[in-house]
């Protein structure tokens, strides 16, 4: 069942209802793999109902041009797309050149190799930003559709870092699942908290790497539940173990 109409909305919109201003910094509390100390100070907006989405940066775009030699897809049948997507695309140089200045408006299509990352519930603090993913039934995504090694945590957290560059702003990722983490989970976790891992974001530096990995929290639902009774009473949480 979809998740976010099934979990994320009705925790969320409980908690903005029923729990106050400082909900969030009890959020991180609860939560666990946080290598910083985050204060994220009262709830100024909580967005889980109209999506968010952020394009991937135009340093990541051009990561992947000039490395789609190296690149995988996600059906393996597609290696020679990028052929002739990108090597011998006429407008592969002039793209190049937008990209390296910042700019990705009018991009051609075929050579805007990743999409835009979905948030499914952010929370802006007056002092942090913390974005959701939230799971139930599912898990996170292990790639994208023209990079094998692209996998939904390394999308999200560096989405909300992106967000929060302008902000001045604290900000982290907090993973919300109902089940025990699936076995890739852990270990794309795992890897991006201690550095052993780098798939997700070649074209960043190491120093932003270790910055990032420092910013990965997971929480289950029922911890949530736990902490505030009164979610029980929404219906969508009666099958909530």
């Amino acid at each position: 069942m979809n998740s976010k109409r099934t979990r994320v909305q009705p925790v969320f919109g409980w908690l903005r209802q029923h729990a106050g201003s400082d909900w969030p910094a009890t959020l991180l509390r609860l939560a666990t793999g946080l290598a910083i100390e985050i204060n994220p100070g009262p709830l100024v907006s909580a967005n889980f109902t109209k999506e968010i989405t952020v394009p991937a940066s135009p340093t990541r775009l051009a990561w992947m041009i000039r490395n789609s030699h190296r690149l995988v897809p996600q059906d393996g049948r597609r290696w020679k797309e990028y052929r002739q997507r990108v090597t011998e695309n006429p407008k592969l140089a002039d793209t190049l050149a937008a990209l390296d200045s910042g700019q990705r408006d009018g991009l051609p299509k075929k050579l805007v190799l990743e999409g835009k990352t979905h948030c499914d519930c952010l929370l802006e603090c007056e002092r942090a930003v913390i974005w959701v993913e939230g799971k139930r039934n599912d898990w996170l995504a292990p790639n994208t559709k023209w990079d094998v090694t692209r996998d939904q945590l390394a999308r999200n957290l560096e989405a909300c870092w992106l967000l929060t560059r302008q902000k001045q702003k604290q900000y982290c990722l907090l993973v919300c699942h109902e089940h025990a983490l699936k076995y890739h989970e852990e270990l794309l976790i795992a890897g991006y908290r201690t550095g052993t891992w780098v798939g997700g974001w070649p074209h960043l530096d190491e120093t932003t790497r270790q910055e990032l990995g420092k910013r990965i929290a997971t929480l289950t639902w029922s911890q949530i539940a736990a902490e505030w009774p009164g979610l029980r009473e929404c219906r969508e949480l009666i099958d909530l173990d």
